[in-house]
């Protein structure tokens, strides 16, 4: 009886093994995620610093769907993040097996966070997404097999 119990409690524990590895893979994904904004800032004063008139140009006003953002791209951990196609960094560009997290933004199209050269500042809409790209894979992660989340961020002048 009380192998028949042991081995009962092991299959379980066995079974719970994959689900759980994929859980705390996600956990760290999403911890990494949430340091987004803070390098998302630095990256956009970096490019603001040629003007943030020029940003503005190239930043869309959000439609009614997201679509069609400024894309900039991070790695997985977070510790590079650069626009895809805007003033390239120093260090280079991420290899495309290296873009793990997707950062789209779109400026905002009423007031009071339209964006206008005379404010001091430019307020966007931001969604950032992953799996972007996984190693080895040669298209993009569909979409609506990411996950995602949206926030507000602003850079003054």
């Amino acid at each position: 009886m009380a192998t028949g119990i042991f081995a009962a409690s092991v299959t379980v524990v066995i079974a719970l093994l994959p689900a759980l590895a994929r859980q705390g893979g996600e956990s760290v994904e999403s911890l990494a995620a949430q340091r987004v904004p803070d390098l998302l800032r630095h990256e956009l004063n970096r490019l603001g610093v040629a003007g943030v008139d020029a940003l503005a140009g190239q930043i869309p006003v959000m439609p009614a769907a997201l679509a069609d953002g400024f894309v900039l791209v991070a790695d997985r951990e977070v510790v590079r993040l650069h626009a895809r196609d805007y003033l390239p960094p120093a260090a280079g560009l991420l290899a495309t097996d290296e873009q793990f997290f997707l950062v789209e933004c779109w400026r905002f199209p009423g007031e009071p966070l339209r964006f206008d050269s005379a404010k001091g500042f430019m307020a966007l809409m931001v969604r950032v997404s992953w799996p972007h790209r996984l190693p080895g894979a040669g298209t993009p992660v569909a979409t609506e097999a990411r996950q995602e989340f949206l926030f507000t961020v602003a850079i003054n002048r």
